[in-house]
């Protein structure tokens, strides 16, 4: 089933997102599931990350690898929730 991440990192600074961020988006480009990635800064200055995925197992296999050792300690666990409906331009 589709899925919605989204998740928070509190008072992580932009340029630490940036880096992380850009060393890897080549690999969930290419990464099986992946469908889209959006980043923005919260106004508590954090960083959220909104992704689809055509699954939370295809996310996993993909993120406990590749990002979750560049967080920083104490980032909150990221939030799913499946996809009931979508519509893109």
């Amino acid at each position: 089933m589709t899925t919605l991440k989204r998740h928070h990192a509190p008072g992580m600074p932009p340029e630490v997102y940036d880096q992380a961020n850009a060393s890897v988006a080549e690999s969930e480009l290419d990464a099986d599931g992946f469908v889209a990635h959006y980043g923005f800064v919260e106004d508590d200055g954090g960083i959220t990350v909104i992704e689809i995925w055509e699954s939370k197992a295809q996310h996993d296999k993909w993120f406990e690898p590749t990002v979750r050792p560049l967080l920083p300690p104490n980032t909150p666990e990221p939030e799913f929730w499946e996809i009931r409906s979508s519509r893109t331009k």
